[in-house]
């Protein structure tokens, strides 16, 4: 079930390029702007965007080189994200900075890319219906009594 949900989650990312991107599920550490990058705003201008460094810790790689532990990734972003967002368990996008100059510019080894919304996902081994849950997508593996059946966490309002 896990790489089913991470297949999906790798789909939904279609713009990054599949032969240089490398997909990794973890958590945002931390998330703060890169005070040591000038910046590339025309004088007189009002620019909305800056680079962030950010920190994600990486549980699993699901795609590309193997990478584990924490890892520091450069991204374009108008404002920091609170910690909430942080915690969440997502995929992540992340590509390498391959100029070497550009890397000593940004003291990191990959721009990120782009990144999933939070997500968790619920497995039991009976049919939500079965205890009371109407879910718009339930997810089954398996076949008879080794069947689960898999569905993400409704929000508020969601259920009937």
């Amino acid at each position: 079930m896990k790489v089913s949900f991470a297949l999906a989650l790798v789909l939904a990312f279609g713009s990054a390029s599949a032969a240089e991107s490398i997909l990794v599920v973890g958590k945002l550490i931390t998330n703060e702007p890169m005070a040591y990058v000038p910046d590339d705003c025309p004088e007189n201008s009002i620019c909305m965007r800056s680079w962030w460094r950010s920190v994600i810790k990486v549980d699993e790689t699901i795609q590309g080189p193997s990478l584990t532990g924490r890892v520091e990734a450069a991204v374009m972003q108008h404002t920091g994200l609170n910690e909430r967002y942080r915690k969440s368990v997502r995929l992540f996008v992340l590509r390498p900075i391959e100029d070497p100059k550009e890397r000593a510019r940004l003291r990191v080894d990959y721009y990120l890319d782009g990144m999933s919304e939070p997500h968790q996902v619920f497995c039991l081994a009976q049919k939500p219906a079965d205890i009371g849950l109407e879910l718009d997508r339930t997810y089954v593996s398996g076949e008879g009594d080794n069947s689960t059946y898999c569905f993400e966490l409704p929000t508020t309002g969601d259920l009937r």
